[in-house]
């Protein structure tokens, strides 16, 4: 699942994009994001870094996505 969601998650040139990750959670059962949900999930797709597969997951399960 993780290589996926990363996939999902990322743009073209491999980092986060905010509304590739919105999207992904909404199709893995995220209805509602709060202020502070969305602000981090901005946070983390700002970042130029690539992205760290463990910090994605915790993101993902702070944000109460369903990720297996």
């Amino acid at each position: 699942m993780m290589p996926d969601m990363m996939k999902q998650c990322c743009g073209e040139d491999g980092k986060p994009d905010f509304e590739n990750m919105k999207q992904f959670m909404k199709n893995c059962g995220k209805e509602h994001f709060s202020g502070d949900e969305m602000e981090m999930m901005k946070q983390f797709c700002r970042s130029a870094a690539m992205p760290d597969p463990e910090k994605m997951k915790a993101l993902m399960e702070k944000c109460r996505c369903n990720v297996a």
